[in-house]
């Protein structure tokens, strides 16, 4: 059995089918080529390490081609520019301008096993760690997430792990001290959720605030062609199209939303940007700090894979490719902002793996089976509370605790599943949450990790199972008390 065809045996995903279309047509050289699931396929694409990703700095975990149910939505997904800022501090963490640019294409090695081709595993094999540092909980791929502040593992490349509800790739790279770990997650109903976590090993400079700055490009051509448009949701579902190169400043608690449609495409995508992305409207925490802005909608341009005249500056130079060209109905470029304020960690002892980044949902054009509703933030579960259903006690080690969410914070019975934000905090020691559908088998994947006296956020997907409720399973040695908030569900 060759490379590719164990791959597609491992990941339980199609690679090359021979006989049914050229793939090669699809993906570039270097590129590898998947679908999933494995059985009735919705999603089709190709992907690249950071290693071998595109831009003047490469620009991370990088996707091309990318298809659902047959119509192609995304050409390019990646990160091209990042950049940070810091607090004035003593240590000349940021050096003369207290922030730096970074580079994305330095493959650094985590835990994964087993490599099934080249630079590729599945994650199934994955020793637990027994290093009382670390908490990897074995058959899942381990990045520096799972064992702060250090690097473990020999595995450099992508993990494709099929999670059954979905199929995530994470890599992980290396730029100095910095860990960054892009992360893509497929899930039938039409979600990509975009993750980049900032972190870092331990090192004097994480002991002061510093904010990331991820900038993510997204080249759309839906429906397999440039005629393209895109417009704002705005309050009460009304839509403004953009009709020339603009840029976009979100002030909290607002976020943007996008549709970018197609005529006569079966579908559109939407694009909205999460909480925890941060707004270029809000004070700013890190002093003279410079997100620019959150979004821009531009013409494509073969020369504006990242703003190759700023480099060595830190800014971001977005702004400069707004020449007042035409963009409805027309190929179309977008990029999104995300970022990731890092509070600083005494003693230089990294932690935080804090996640962002956009939620990009395919849809129907048509009136859908399945719909995303927004909703105002609210707190349905907070175990710090009182006890009852939705509050006190704490999660135990090992426990599973049911929460029925439809029916809560004007989620209706009828909702399939939720966007919610989750939060751990006062852990007692180092451990992770699994979260599933109520009455379904509990996956191998962790939702949130953390360590003791740690708080963790995160964003996430959940499929409702019986009754509307979910089950949260904490795997720890002592107690975590557990917080979520809806933000939407689907129906």
């Amino acid at each position: 059995m060759n490379a590719r065809r164990l791959l597609r045996a491992v990941l339980f995903v199609a690679l090359a089918a021979a006989g049914t279309r050229d793939l090669s047509a699809q993906c570039a050289a270097g590129a590898t080529h998947l679908t999933w699931p494995s059985v009735n396929p919705v999603w089709d694409f190709c992907f690249v390490k950071p290693g071998q990703s595109s831009g003047t700095n490469g620009s991370g975990l990088e996707l091309t081609n990318v298809h659902y149910k047959g119509t192609l939505v995304l050409t390019q997904a990646h990160i091209p520019i990042l950049n940070i800022k810091y607090v004035p501090n003593i240590a000349s963490c940021g050096g003369q301008n207290l922030c730096y640019r970074d580079w994305f294409f330095g493959d650094a090695p985590f835990q994964c096993s087993p490599t099934v081709a080249a630079g590729y595993c599945t994650a199934t094999t994955t020793p637990a760690s027994s290093d009382p540092q670390s908490f990897c909980p074995g058959s899942t791929a381990c990045t520096v997430c799972q064992h702060p502040g250090f690097d473990a593992g020999a595995f450099t490349g992508v993990a494709v792990e099929d999670l059954g509800t979905s199929l995530k790739l994470t890599a992980q790279c290396a730029a100095g001290w910095y860990r960054y770990i892009p992360e893509w997650e497929f899930y039938p109903d039409g979600t990509l959720q975009a993750r980049f976590v900032a972190t870092s090993i331990n090192n004097g400079c994480v002991a002061y605030t510093h904010d990331h700055h991820a900038y993510f490009r997204l080249d759309f051509d839906v429906n397999g062609g440039s005629v393209n448009s895109v417009d704002q949701v705005l309050p009460g579902n009304v839509l403004q199209r953009a009709t020339t190169e603009r840029n976009y400043i979100d002030t909290s608690p607002a976020r943007s939303t996008w549709r970018v449609t197609a005529p006569g495409s079966p579908y559109f995508v939407e694009i909205t940007r999460n909480p925890e992305d941060g707004g270029a409207g809000d004070p700013a925490v890190v002093p003279n700090d410079f997100p620019i802005a959150d979004g821009w909608v531009l013409a494509y341009d073969a020369s504006e894979i990242s703003d190759y005249s700023n480099l060595l500056t830190c800014p971001a130079n977005l702004n400069s490719f707004m020449n007042g060209q035409n963009v409805d109905g027309t190929d179309i470029v977008m990029w999104v902002r995300a970022a990731a304020l890092h509070q600083g960690e005494p003693g230089g002892i990294s932690h935080d793996c804090s996640m962002v980044g956009p939620t990009i949902r395919v849809l129907p054009s048509t009136p859908p089976a399945t719909q995303f509703h927004t909703l105002p933030p609210c707190r349905i579960v907070d175990t710090r509370n009182a006890a009852g259903p939705y509050g006190g006690p704490g999660l135990q080690a090992g426990a599973v605790r049911n929460f029925v969410l439809a029916g809560q914070c004007g989620v209706p019975m009828t909702a399939t599943s939720v966007a919610a934000n989750l939060v751990v905090s006062q852990p007692t020691a180092p451990g992770h949450l699994t979260i599933y559908p109520a009455g379904s088998a509990a996956p191998l994947a962790s939702a949130l990790n953390f360590s003791a006296g740690q708080t963790r956020a995160n964003n996430a997907v959940l499929p409702l199972g019986a009754a509307g409720a979910v089950s949260v399973q904490s795997t720890i040695s002592g107690t975590v008390q557990f917080i979520l908030d809806v933000t939407g569900w689907f129906e």
